[in-house]
């Protein structure tokens, strides 16, 4: 799987006139530090972070690959099938429950079952759809003056710290 990664992002770097990605470094960086969290020993939340972000970073860049629109909202069912064909699969191998109870939902409460890890896959996922406004944010408070692989960086220091976090916390 490491080899794969690196000849993906190998590849992405490449070709640069032929991919008009959201981010190929975000992408390949976000596969590389879910591998890189796993080999850790990160928990399974940490390690769906980094995989959410990986899959929608992976749909977006699919998405903007196509040149020809086949399906209307073609991009958000491009991101929805990658995140779903990434991250389903793999709930089975890197599973961790636990459980909300609700003590005024119902006449006995009601407890829900949650799976970390398809929580930290959303919550990755979101943070990979904020990385663009928050850059441009950046941007516009620099005076319009991007700083080298920013998109890069804040991706990577977002769900570095996101992860981190939930580490700590969770």
């Amino acid at each position: 799987m490491t080899i794969t990664l690196v000849l993906s992002g190998l590849f992405v770097l490449l070709l640069p006139g032929m991919v008009f990605a959201h981010c190929p470094l975000c992408t390949a960086g976000a596969g590389i530090v879910a591998l890189g969290a796993v080999k850790l020993g990160m928990g399974p939340i940490s390690v769906g972070i980094f995989l959410g972000a990986f899959a929608v970073a992976l749909g977006i860049w699919f998405a903007r690959f196509l040149k020809k629109r086949y399906i209307p909202q073609q991009k958000a069912v491009l991101v929805i099938l990658s995140f779903v064909t990434t991250i389903l699969p793999l709930q089975t191998v890197l599973a961790d429950y636990t459980s909300l109870y609700f003590p005024y939902w119902g006449e006995y409460g009601k407890t829900l079952l949650i799976n970390l890890f398809v929580v930290g896959g959303v919550i990755g996922g979101l943070l990979i759809l904020s990385t663009p406004y928050l850059s441009r944010k950046l941007t516009l408070a620099r005076g319009g003056v991007m700083f080298p692989f920013q998109g890069s960086v804040i991706t990577l220091t977002l769900l570095v710290s996101v992860a981190g976090i939930v580490e700590l916390v969770v």
